[in-house]
């Protein structure tokens, strides 16, 4: 067993009664900024937590606090904080010139970092579409494939994705996504897609047990397709795992049955790795744990390491010429598409992939997660436990018999406790997760799963058990 004495600090909350002083920056927050995915009226009840540096796989508030960043500050940190390489990279192009447009220019680092995903690209997806974050790449994908499909199937113009499925908030990416919390209220101004029931075997859509899985989810999501195949621009997927929507963990063989039946179908496959790339899942795409390669394949989050947005949109050499020939120019593109800093920063972090052993050791601290999924086992609110290279999942119930979600104040509660113990989660509903850098080392790891165990033991409903050790 871990000590964790070590990692826990005297947490003093704002006295609610003495006035802060002039300037505050708590306060002035709360005065002028609307933060995201964040309820308000929660916001305000106290002082936010202010982040002032960051190393490693640990960031440090106002205060003097140190934290393990259990969520890769949402998922984009790659290599850890203040990686050296990447800081040197940046600095050095910081010298040179912080930005110039792409629009009818280009500049060296565009051009190598565009050389260089196309060669580490599955299969032949060797062009590069440069945009500013995964929602804005998975825009550029559905139109690239409207464009595509339009031309043999001019009625060709709803796609296919799945329920709970999260592609962002632009317009185009909240009529495939399938959120209802996050996407319901603009309904109205969205195309919505078709979909299918995300295939996640905890909560089987067409109510199997696990023994009885033999992936027949898939095979309802292509009977779908195959009945609305004329009107079908594309199919989007999240390959692997369904981030927001979750921490779905599929069931292996779903990806490559659906992939081979959209092929079959001649209908453009778009894969979002915006969350999944660039080794979170074992592999440097998730696609490839499947040997899966799209139409379309969108990325961003880890390919700064974390340090600025850029995302990209990779296709083939194909769908370029298809598009050089026959649809024309391709009107879209951002201010800051291909970002010479964000450019140096994802140059830097593929150098250090490739220079280190971050994918290589995955299987070895994944030995972690085993010892964490023992222990929990021993939690009787506690079920659902998944996990997929260095992600980490498990849910909590008020009624694990029933399967009934812990309520938001307890997981609220737990969320507060593992950071006044030095761990920075964020719920996802009754969902806790860990998606450390993957830099983190064993004993941080270790570290993360003896906190979320002590978190746990306070803030359950009673009879929560009060072992469980993570050996």
């Amino acid at each position: 067993m871990t000590d964790i004495s070590h990692s826990f600090f005297e947490h003093h909350p704002p006295n609610s009664s003495a006035p802060e002083p002039s300037g505050d920056l708590g306060d002035l927050d709360k005065t002028w900024i609307l933060h995201p995915f964040t309820p308000i009226r929660e916001w305000e009840q106290d002082r936010p937590m202010i982040i002032t540096g960051g190393k490693g796989a640990r960031i440090f508030d106002d205060r003097g606090h140190s934290y393990l960043d259990g969520t890769s500050s949402l998922w984009v940190n790659l290599l850890g904080h203040r990686h050296p390489a990447i800081d040197r990279a940046i600095m050095e192009q910081l010298d040179k010139i912080a930005h110039s447009t792409f629009l009818g220019l280009t500049h060296e680092g565009g051009i190598r970092l565009a050389e260089e995903l196309g060669r580490r690209a599955p299969g032949n997806l060797r062009r590069v579409f440069y945009s500013d974050n995964g929602s804005t790449s998975v825009e550029i994908a559905l139109k690239l494939a409207y464009l595509l499909r339009k031309h043999s199937h001019p009625g060709a113009s709803r796609f296919f994705s799945l329920e709970r499925a999260y592609h962002g908030d632009t317009l185009g990416a909240v009529g495939v996504g399938g959120i209802d919390r996050f996407h319901s209220p603009f309904h109205p101004l969205v195309h919505a897609s078709l979909k299918a029931p995300a295939p996640d075997c905890f909560l089987c859509p067409l109510g199997l047990s696990r023994n009885q899985c033999s992936i027949d989810c898939a095979d309802e999501a292509i009977r779908i397709i195959r009945r609305h195949r004329d009107e079908l621009a594309a199919v989007i997927l999240e390959p692997r795992l369904q981030a927001a929507g979750g921490m779905i963990v599929w069931p292996e063989g779903y990806l490559s049955r659906m992939a081979r039946a959209v092929r079959e179908e001649g209908i453009p496959l778009i894969l979002d790795e915006v969350a999944t790339g660039f080794g979170r899942t074992g592999a440097l795409f998730a696609c490839e744990l499947e040997g899966v390669v799209p139409d379309f394949l969108c990325a961003g989050k880890g390919l700064t390491g974390g340090y600025l947005p850029l995302a990209v949109t990779l296709f083939s050499e194909e769908t370029y010429q298809r598009l050089k020939n026959d649809p024309g120019i391709f009107y879209h593109g951002h201010s800051y598409t291909a970002n010479p800093l964000g450019v140096a920063a994802a140059r830097a972090t593929l150098r250090a992939l490739d220079e280190g052993r971050f994918i290589e050791e995955i299987p070895a601290k994944r030995e972690v997660f085993f010892k964490l999924e023992r222990a929990l086992d021993r939690f009787p609110f506690t079920g659902n436990i998944r996990s997929l290279g260095l992600i980490f999942a498990f849910d909590i119930f008020s009624d694990p018999s029933r399967k009934i979600p812990a309520d938001r104040q307890t997981m609220t509660g737990i969320e507060h406790r593992a950071q006044s113990l030095g761990l920075i989660i964020r719920p996802l509903m009754n969902t806790l997760y860990l998606i450390p850098p993957l830099s983190v080392s064993v004993d941080e790891l270790t570290l993360m799963g003896e906190i979320l165990l002590e978190s746990l033991r306070e803030f359950t409903p009673e009879g929560f058990a009060k072992s469980g050790k993570m050996k």
